[in-house]
């Protein structure tokens, strides 16, 4: 509500018409689509397309193909190929993808094998029994676990979970020893979606898995274009989404979380689709995805993206041209009722945050009704951007500087401010062509059209609208300047308006200005409060209660500051304050256990707590017997206090010397050890915190510390040290089970990080001791004129593969 006491209503949006949601600047603009030209494809050809099976690459850039024997093989280390899987006679192969856990998955033979790249395993396949009918036909890499498997003739889906049992150097277990049934706990099983159904007139093509674990399928009907599907958390498939344009295509990947991309026969572009589109149908993107020197091939399996597809020289990432295609013109209804009521409210003035390149405009058609369900039977423009020309007659929005008209609000839209460009812009809510202008009515309806050049598009992050209108001609100037003409007769077509409503319009051109005035300064104590001043006024802020801030904080980081300025100036000086500043200065690393703050009196132990060991004695009066010693507590149990110390001398009191020259320095060295840790702190930085902020860490300790206590930052690389007197809650915090990370020379201890090979899907990246292809011999025979004739035989023109050189040769004689 202004200082004038006009309340606005904000609008959200639906029905949209070429326009599109960006959900991360949380903008309204131009669709990055195209008109869908229908690109022809006859199913047989497409069919033949089918019948290839899909390639993998992983992220080391090596492949896995089906050779024309229909060997699996590996390629990428050099120009030739090694042989990874030989299938058994009658036995077929149509798709190989590696997963995400670096195993290679195969369609084989109906049911899915898995190929452990590292030699772990032997090669497992898991299938349905026979009087299940599954035949895997394609597969998609599922992020969480697995694949999933994909039957086209019997229109079903299952997933595969479970992994190999790895065998890895152990010795022979002796008779005696007890060994599970089932030496694998987790052992590879497909199992069915039952609810994963779709129409049995649609042929299933294609599966993919986005990188956030969605499932698409892609299907063809008869006679329309080819549709997609995504499988819920539920295990069902949503409403199909047609891909309009698209009618037989063969592969389909991601390209984003959000983005699909499917290939077409004999089509030199990947056409692009958003999956989440609203209504049944969805037009391609507008960015072109080009397959250059594509061999025909499908897409490649793979767990990166973008993705790669085949080519007549290897394998190309599917990137996009750098050249938008917008489309030119959209629109979208208000989806909120916007209701005054009252009838007899005049809608005032209307607040667009917006950016609106040249060659582009902003249209809002504007309506107001006293039925809610009623269709308006006129809708009045009013226009933003360059794009329109001036008329004399349409209301025109102006450019206002100024982040929001709501005071000391820093907006909505997140890109810079440019005059007559982006920013807020403002309109008076008129009736174009009417003998009055003022728009009457308790609701408030609204359509929006933005226009582009199909290069760039307009943006829209908020519109507003405010009523009902605080007139300075009624309130301030006699009757005899007020309007006296209402309708029906208001309501008459005319190029010129009546002399009140003219001056009643002047009059608002100074009431925008000075309205706004009013309000920043009717909320000028806002300036004073941390969350809604403005960021250039934070240091003089802060100044008004002894708030300095370091060079480090952010804006955010500064207005918290000032907001927890009450509770950190209560606690300064003790552990708690400290604790709270570093919270704040960090984003919160203390309360994660980032970072940990240990009193050094914490280790006068008299014994450690460790891990597994059993130090547990009956006659121990310090551990107390086996049920309740301090070794059988993990945590703050075993160190001493200064409330202790007279207990520690009573109990140690047979222990000191008789003579009172050495009893005297023995206690001294006891007191000695108390003041060793005495008014003493150390705060341990564990090595998730960034270095940037280990400095800012030690500048805060050095603040907000006591002049009497030393304190020091210690960083330290693991949450939890079993054996190295670890108080759990206190010095270490807890955390999930951190990844295997693999051996680093001059960095690694033994036991700590892992030496393992490198799932590669060509086997000589990992290990160069793998055997390439053999030579090709080349024998040169001279011709001979009669038996018994000397002769000498060249091999030169003998060829090593690509990187290699023959440096002998070996003669055999042959029998």
């Amino acid at each position: 509500m202004d200082s004038n006491g006009l309340k606005f209503w904000s609008q959200n949006w639906s029905a949209l018409s070429g326009l599109e949601y960006e959900s991360q600047s949380h903008v309204l603009r131009l669709a990055n689509q195209r008109s869908a030209p229908v690109w022809p494809a006859s199913e047989s050809v497409a069919v033949a397309f089918l019948d290839s099976a899909p390639g993998s690459i992983d992220q080391f850039g090596t492949r896995a193909y089906l050779s024309t024997l229909g060997t699996v093989m590996g390629t990428g280390v050099a120009s030739d190929s090694v042989p990874l899987f030989k299938p058994a006679p009658g036995e077929t192969i149509t798709d190989i993808t590696i997963g995400y856990d670096g195993l290679l998955y195969l369609a084989l033979a109906g049911g899915v094998g898995i190929i452990d790249l590292l030699g772990r395993s032997d090669i497992v396949k898991a299938a349905f029994p026979k009087e299940l009918p599954f035949s895997a036909w394609r597969l998609a890499a599922s992020p969480s676990e697995g694949v999933w498997a994909l039957d086209a003739t019997n229109n079903k889906l299952a997933r595969l979970n479970g992994s190999p049992l790895f065998v890895q150097p152990h010795p022979e277990y002796s008779p005696n020893t007890v060994r599970p049934c089932e030496e694998n706990p987790d052992p590879p099983r497909l199992l069915l979606e039952p609810k994963a159904v779709w129409p049995a007139d649609e042929r299933a093509v294609a599966i993919a898995a986005s990188p956030d674990g969605r499932l698409a399928l892609l299907t063809w009907t008869k006679f329309d274009s080819a549709r997609l599907r995504i499988l819920s958390s539920a295990g069902v498939f949503g409403d199909p989404v047609t891909l309009s344009g698209s009618l037989r295509p063969y592969s389909l990947t991601w390209i984003s979380t959000s983005l699909i991309a499917v290939m077409l026969p004999k089509l030199g572009e990947a056409i692009v689709y958003s999956p989440d589109a609203s209504g049944d149908a969805t037009l391609p993107s507008g960015d072109v995805y080009p397959l250059k020197d594509h061999d025909g091939g499908p897409f490649l399996h793979g767990v990166n993206v973008p993705p790669n597809y085949p080519t007549s020289g290897g394998v190309a990432l599917l990137v996009k041209l750098s050249l938008p295609a917008y489309a030119r013109k959209g629109s979208a209804v208000g989806a909120l009722l916007m209701d005054s009521g009252s009838p007899s409210t005049v809608w005032h003035r209307l607040y667009l945050e917006a950016m609106i390149p040249d060659h582009c405009g902003v249209k809002i058609h504007l309506a107001a009704v006293n039925d809610e369900d009623a269709v308006p039977s006129q809708w009045f423009p009013h226009v933003f951007g360059k794009y329109f020309s001036p008329d004399g007659q349409t209301p025109r929005g102006a450019w206002v500087p100024g982040n929001s008209e709501v005071p000391f609000h820093p907006g909505i839209l997140a890109c810079p401010r440019d005059p007559d460009r982006s920013g807020l812009f403002t309109v008076l809510i008129q009736r174009k062509g009417l003998k009055t202008r003022s728009l009457r009515g308790r609701y408030l309806k609204l359509r929006i059209e933005l226009i582009g050049d199909g290069r760039s598009t307009p943006e829209v992050a908020a519109v507003r609208a405010y009523s009902s209108r605080f007139s300075y001609a009624e309130h301030y100037l006699p009757e005899l300047y007020r309007e006296t003409l209402f309708a029906p007769d208001a309501d008459v077509a005319a190029n010129q308006t009546t002399p009140a409503d003219f001056l009643e319009r002047f009059l608002d051109n100074f009431e925008g200005i000075l309205t706004p005035l009013e309000d920043r300064i009717a909320d000028s104590h806002l300036i004073t409060e941390s969350e809604t001043t403005p960021q250039e006024a934070l240091e003089w802020l802060g100044s008004w209660i002894g708030v300095t801030f370091d060079s480090a904080y952010t804006s955010a980081q500064r207005r918290l500051l000032l907001r927890s300025a009450p509770q950190l100036f209560k606690q300064r000086g003790t552990l708690a304050g400290l604790s709270f500043a570093l919270d704040i200065a960090t984003g919160g690393a203390v309360t994660r256990g980032q970072i940990v703050l240990l009193e050094d009196y914490r280790l006068r132990r008299t014994i450690a707590t460790i891990i597994g060991a059993d130090l547990a004695d009956q006659q121990d009066p310090l551990l107390a017997g086996l049920e309740t010693s301090g070794n059988s507590f993990v945590g703050d149990t075993l160190f001493l206090g200064d409330q202790l110390r007279a207990e520690v001398r009573a109990l140690f009191q047979n222990a000191f010397s008789t003579s009172p020259a050495t009893r005297a320095q023995e206690r001294a060295a006891l007191d000695a050890f108390y003041d060793l840790f005495a008014d003493r702190l150390t705060v341990l930085v564990h090595q998730q915190v960034a270095p940037q902020d280990l400095k800012l860490i030690r500048r805060i300790v050095n603040l907000e510390t006591p002049a009497h206590v030393l304190a020091r930052v210690v960083t330290v690389s693991n949450a939890f040290l079993a054996g190295a007197a670890s108080l759990v809650g206190v010095d270490t915090y807890l955390v999930p089970k951190p990844p295997r990370q693999p051996a680093r020379v001059d960095v690694s201890y033994l036991g700590q990080h892992y030496v393992e090979g490198l799932a590669a899907l060509d086997p000589r990246l990992g290990d160069s001791s793998l055997p390439s292809a053999p030579p090709i011999a080349n024998l040169a025979v001279p011709p001979l004129d009669q038996p018994g004739q000397s002769f000498t035989l060249d091999g030169s023109a003998s060829t090593a593969t690509t990187g290699k050189a023959i440096v002998k040769y070996i003669w055999t004689q042959l029998d």
